[in-house]
């Protein structure tokens, strides 16, 4: 008789110990807005955003528009092969330069292992965009946010 409610009561606590991480889980999940469109970093996080809410249409409006930028058919053509890749990436901006109407993002790129015990590793690459008018487009962003065949990447101003 004991041991029965010993062994009811590490049930009761095991399921009340899930119960408890789940609803942690759930509380500190955050949910990620798009932001003002007026700085340089808000764009390219915006630009992200997009790409891993699939609002094609919308990511394609922060691109820089040019001779040899993708239609938007060939964008989602791209982003819809490698949704897998940026859903098992995380972005982190560490450092923005302006002049001369293009800004210079320092970006740190997380990947995801693909297995509950593969690796992560940090990717650290630069994103550049270009002011337009008013408004901030992206003329250059590293994969997987961007398609490797798109020949449009421009030299930063010296």
């Amino acid at each position: 008789m004991k041991q029965d409610r010993f062994l009811l009561a590490i049930l009761l606590f095991i399921l009340l110990l899930a119960a408890s991480a789940v609803g942690v889980y759930f509380v500190r999940q955050e949910k990620a807005e798009y932001l003002p469109e007026t700085i340089p970093e808000n764009v390219a996080h915006n630009y992200v955003l997009a790409l891993q809410k699939k609002e094609y249409q919308k990511a394609y409006s922060y691109l820089q528009q040019q001779d040899n930028t993708p239609t938007l058919s060939e964008f989602q053509e791209t982003f819809l092969k490698q949704h897998r890749q940026i859903t098992e990436t995380a972005l982190q901006i560490r450092n923005v330069t302006e002049q001369e109407g293009q800004a210079t993002l320092d970006i740190i790129i997380l990947h995801g292992g693909r297995s509950p015990f593969g690796s992560t590793w940090k990717e650290y690459n630069t994103a550049l965009l270009v002011k337009e008018s008013s408004n901030w487009k992206v003329a250059y962003f590293p994969a997987p946010y961007w398609g490797w065949d798109w020949d449009n990447k421009p030299r930063p101003v010296d």
